[in-house]
Parts: C-alpha cells; structure tokens; sequence
C-alpha cells in the first residue's frame, strides 16, 4: 500500500504538492478561480487541466460539477502526514465557510503579514511573545488553534482570524472569539489583534453594531478598552459561489449542484457572499489599518 501510494505521490512536482498543502490547510475545498489565484497553473485552461489531473491520481474529488469544488483526498492528509477533518465530508454551510475562508486569505495575503499554518508553529508564536500554553484556547486540556488563521505582523505582534459561519449567531461568534482569546489579551493586549471576516456587506453591518454590545467589554471588566482595541471586522469582497447539498440515502451519498440564489428554496438555501447587489461596495475595516490598506 505504502508503494503505491509513493509511486503516485512521485508524479507530484513540488509546486502540486505545496498547493495541495495549501488547500489541506485553508480547509479541504478550493474552486478552480480560487486554484487559479493560488498560483497552481497561469490561465483558465490549464487550471482545468491540472485539477483534473489531480483528481486522476486521487488527490482531489469533485463535489460541485460547474462552477467546479473539488475538496482534497485522505492522500493529501497523508502527504501532510496528519489526519485532518478536512478530507471528510460536510454540509453546505460548512463547505460555503471554508471557501469564504480560502477567498479570506486571498486577499489578506498581500498585507505585510505572514500566515502561519502548522499548529505547533501557532503556539510557539504565541509563546516568543510570553503568551505560554495555558493561556491559549483549550480543547481536552490541550491547546486548540486548528480552526483559527494566526498572522504574524511584519510590524511585530499577532493576529488571529476566523470566517462568519453565516446561519450562526453572529453575537455568539464574537462573543466566542473573545473569550477565547480573553486570557491572552490580558497578557499581551498590546501585541494581539482579533479579526472576523464576512462574506456580505449585511452581515458586516450586523457585526460592526455587534462590536459595541456591553456584553463583549464584560469579558475583560479590568480591561474595558482592550476588546475594542483588539476586535476588528473585515468584509471579504471575493465572492463565493451558490450550491446545494442533497443527502440521498442514510449512507449519506451526496453530490452538489450548483444553483443560482433565487433557484434555493427557502429551508435549504443560504444567502452567499457577493449575491446581493447592495453588498457590492461595502468595504470592511482592514486587519491593521496601517497595514491592511489596499
């Protein structure tokens, strides 16, 4: 088994194998425009080409038909060497999530930062800057930062990001990412920021009046200036495209088709990035406005 799967891993040059790493890390699902952006191959045809190349050799299946998703394989996670969620299969909202997540950093990529994806590597930056262990979020008594972007700033200090999930509560998201974070901005508040990005300009004016609720500043009573000088939002202006999941038996086979918003029925739709015509201009506050401006 170990053969075969070094023999198709050796048809891999280093440029598949870093961009399959860097779709593993950003949440298992890319669309060919965003494959494009990452840099896999420099004009639409040759994209194409590539993905299905990839999809040959089982690196990548396809979960939308057209506008083409296709979402990594177990032999991605083996390539990484780890067992991520994001080989397994997902709900709509989820798979939307992630690629908003995917145009996220997109864009955040060309600010004077630096991404950093490796989990250890997350904690051993919080910890050059005093921010030990302890401290950081928790999953059963261990440190937990796998869903969250961390961003080292050229200018010096952190970032952490995560991506609205859109039919969640958009106080409770708040509220979570700073309390999350609460023991670390006691620590070091002058060298972490906290940002959420969204995919629509309705939801960024949800947040935005969000950001003012006494409730947040509650979570750091010693502190009242630290949340709002750490929370920022940032409104994603890449588009994600609009598809529906069906679950077709209890084995959970499924396929996706893509669908335009006014086709979605009321129960199982889900309002996408960019679809409204009066989100267009909207324009989110940038990480660090000192070093987010475009």
């Amino acid at each position: 088994m170990n053969d075969r799967f070094d023999r198709r891993l050796s048809v891999l040059d280093d440029s598949a194998q870093q961009f399959l790493k860097a779709v593993a890390w950003l949440g298992g699902y890319i669309t060919t425009e965003q494959a494009q952006r990452l840099g896999i191959k420099n004009s639409v045809a040759r994209v194409h080409v590539r993905l299905k190349e990839l999809e040959t050799g089982g690196f990548l299946n396809r979960v939308v038909p057209y506008p083409a998703v296709y979402q990594i394989t177990k032999s991605v996670t083996r390539l990484l060497g780890l067992d991520l969620s994001a080989r397994r299969r997902h709900s709509a909202e989820t798979i939307r999530n992630r690629l908003l997540a995917v145009n996220f950093y997109l864009e955040a990529a060309n600010w004077p930062v630096e991404f950093v994806f490796d989990h250890e590597q997350k904690i051993a930056n919080f910890r050059q800057l005093g921010c030990g262990p302890s401290l950081l979020p928790q999953r059963a008594g261990k440190p937990y930062l796998w869903e969250d972007f961390v961003i080292r700033r050229h200018s010096g200090g952190l970032g952490v990001a995560t991506v609205d999930r859109y039919n969640h509560s958009a106080f409770r998201q708040l509220h979570e990412l700073v309390k999350r974070y609460r023991r670390c901005l006691r620590f070091i508040p002058d060298d972490l920021k906290l940002m959420l990005a969204v995919g629509t300009g309705a939801r960024y004016r949800l947040f935005a009046r969000l950001l003012r609720h006494p409730n947040l500043q509650r979570l750091l009573p010693e502190m009242p200036k630290a949340v709002k000088m750490a929370l920022r939002l940032y409104r994603v202006k890449q588009p994600v495209p609009a598809f529906r999941l069906l679950v077709h038996d209890n084995r959970d086979l499924w396929e996706l088709r893509t669908l335009g918003p006014r086709q979605l029925s009321r129960s199982t739709s889900f309002e996408l990035a960019g679809t409204r015509q009066d989100d267009v201009n909207e324009s989110g506050t940038s990480f660090w406005p000192e070093e987010g401006k475009e």
